[in-house]
């Protein structure tokens, strides 16, 4: 049997069967599972974290400019979004904002979890770009004029974490650069997704330059080997 997928989802809700529908589906997977009965919310707890799948039930106040300032938002941009729709005339609308599935109401537990099933390529693909090595790098942040220097905690092919001692601001640009390994310098611009009050924040790569995207892509693949040699299979 596959170990349980590690993912995350959000349900945008405050119908108690929708929830329970997602909720028992989400838990097949064992998957983690996040509900919010407000699409301000949703915004927030969006912005905070990284989420594989966001459920949003259409008749949540807000629910279609959530979808559609999500798509355009930093941290979850590329979160599979299932719409929950009774009516079907908002289709269109709908899938025009980002929605990458539709729902009909009222959800059953089958459908829910048959959807998670086929966008479960699309989750998996997005997990990976985002799937976090644990490191302890030093890295030289730049904002303007202000520079300073921090520790690189973790890092994916979508970004990196990072510790500071000055808090960085959330959507800010910086330009940054680390060495992956002897003789190998990253040099990059990247956009601050997230920030905690514990000096850390999330950065997103924007650009990569010189030959930093195939010796970071070599780092991860390489990694990844790594990794699956010290995991044992199940």
């Amino acid at each position: 049997m596959n170990p349980p997928l590690a993912l995350e989802f959000v349900l945008v809700s405050s119908d108690y069967a929708t929830m329970q529908a997602v909720a028992k589906a989400v838990k097949k997977y064992g998957a983690k599972f996040v509900l919010v009965p407000t699409a301000h919310e949703a915004r927030e707890c969006l912005n905070r974290r990284k989420i594989d799948g966001v459920f949003v039930d259409m008749e949540v106040p807000g629910a279609l400019g959530l979808i559609e300032s999500t798509r355009k938002g930093t941290s979850n941009s590329k979160a599979v979004i299932f719409a929950c729709l009774v009516n079907a005339k908002e289709s269109t609308q709908i899938l025009a904002v980002g929605a990458n599935f539709l729902l009909r109401k009222p959800l059953s537990e089958e459908a829910v979890a048959m959807h998670i099933t086929i966008s479960k390529e699309l989750l998996l693909r997005e997990q990976r770009r985002y799937f976090r090595h644990p490191v302890n790098l030093a890295v030289t942040l730049k904002e303007g004029e202000l520079e300073q220097q921090g520790r690189i905690t973790n890092l994916s092919g979508g970004g990196l974490a990072v510790r500071t001692v000055k808090h960085l601001k959330h959507g800010s640009v910086l330009d940054f650069t680390f060495e992956l390994s002897l003789g190998v310098r990253i040099s990059a611009r990247g956009q601050v997704a997230w920030v905690n009050s514990e000096g850390m924040a999330g950065i997103m790569l924007q650009t990569l330059r010189g030959k930093g995207s195939e010796q970071l892509d070599g780092w991860l693949a390489a990694r990844e080997k790594l990794d699956s040699k010290e995991t044992p299979e199940k």
